[in-house]
């Protein structure tokens, strides 16, 4: 089950909250937001302290939002490692 909740929200920065798994399942949540967010906003910021899964679907996502948009922040060591993998951290 994925969860994500705004947290703050200006033009120059949006803080997204994701909680949860993000599987094939729920990838398609997930893009649909962070793309919206980011048309509102210059910077996208995920909060992953209640990420507690991602998989390779939800990982391409946030490489294609990787390009200097996108900052992630609270991941678990478990998951900063394997972000970190993929270039993302």
């Amino acid at each position: 089950m994925l969860r994500l909740t705004v947290k703050s929200q200006t033009p120059e920065e949006m803080v997204l909250q994701v909680d949860g798994w993000v599987s094939e399942a729920e990838t398609d949540v997930l893009e649909k937001e962070g793309t919206r967010l980011l048309q509102e906003s210059e910077l996208l910021v995920l909060d992953l302290k209640g990420l507690r899964f991602i998989d390779e679907a939800g990982i391409e996502i946030l490489k294609q939002w990787s390009r200097g948009r996108l900052v992630l922040r609270g991941a678990s060591p478990f998951l900063h490692k394997l972000l970190e993998e993929y270039g993302l951290m």
